[in-house]
This record gives C-alpha cells, sequence and structure tokens, in this order.
C-alpha cells in the first residue's frame, strides 16, 4: 500500500486522529500537525463528533503559560 504524510497509510485525516485517540492519546494542535500533518485539528475533531465519536476538548496550560485546546476520548482522563 503506498504511504501518506509521515508513513502513514492512505488513510483520511479523520481515521488518523481516531486510530490515534483510540490508543489514548491527548492531542493539540501541535501534536496533531507535527505527528500526524493534520492542520485543522478543530475541525477534524467536529467531523468525528458528527459521525458520533465523543471527543473531549479541554482547555490546557502548556509550561510556557499558553493555554491552548487538547482532545481526547472522555474513557482517557487527563
Amino acid at each position: 500500500m503506498l504511504e501518506g504524510i509521515h508513513g502513514h497509510s492512505k488513510m483520511t485525516q479523520c481515521e488518523i486522529l481516531l486510530a490515534a485517540l483510540k490508543r489514548g492519546e491527548k492531542l493539540t494542535v501541535l501534536t496533531a500537525l507535527t505527528d500526524y500533518g493534520v492542520y485543522a485539528l478543530s475541525q477534524r475533531c467536529t467531523d468525528l463528533r458528527r459521525q458520533g465519536w465523543n471527543v473531549v476538548s479541554e482547555m490546557i496550560t502548556l509550561p510556557n503559560g499558553k493555554r491552548v485546546a487538547q482532545y481526547r476520548f472522555p474513557q482517557y482522563p487527563l
């Protein structure tokens, strides 16, 4: 099978994010971009919600003091 960005097979961005969330990963815009090549994390999470997935978003504070949204499945607490 052909591989896409970052060595992933030709999966959609939603499929890539869904697999990461199912593994218990907590994603921010930066981690989605650097780890998976997904630019529009909030939009893809909205797509997953429309498909029936319960994606939780919370604001977290990074070590540098900036606040960003973090996305996860609810069975994987902070």
